[in-house]
């Protein structure tokens, strides 16, 4: 038999390739690389819904370009359940934001209109 070495290596180095630059172009993706964003970030969106027992609110928001957010609707954690107690289902609302990809929480919200 042949030495199949340097073939093994070549086509595990190939199937590994696709790995190493998913992982690269994730570092920047928002949330993915928390040392390049802000401590924390200004928003603009409407509530949807609000549940206290979570203490979580879904905001479909604009984009923030400072922590390269599109424009989404997500379900937030809130720093403090009293956050929630000035806002209803529909106001547009203000909001100040610590990024942490999913783990990202509100900090200050301010309805805008009612």
């Amino acid at each position: 038999m042949k030495n199949r070495l340097p073939f093994i290596v070549a086509m595990v180095v190939t199937a590994l390739s696709p790995l190493a630059a998913a992982a690269q172009d994730m570092a920047g993706m928002p949330g993915m690389s928390p040392a390049a964003a802000p401590a924390e970030a200004q928003g603009v969106g409407v509530v949807k819904a609000i549940d206290p027992s979570k203490g979580t609110i879904t905001l479909q928001h604009e984009a923030i370009a400072s922590i390269r957010w599109p424009a989404m609707s997500m379900a937030l954690k809130t720093a403090s359940p009293d956050l929630l107690k000035g806002v209803k289902v529909g106001d547009k609302v203000q909001f100040t934001v610590k990024p942490h990809g999913m783990d990202s929480t509100v900090t200050a919200i301010e309805a805008l209109q009612r």
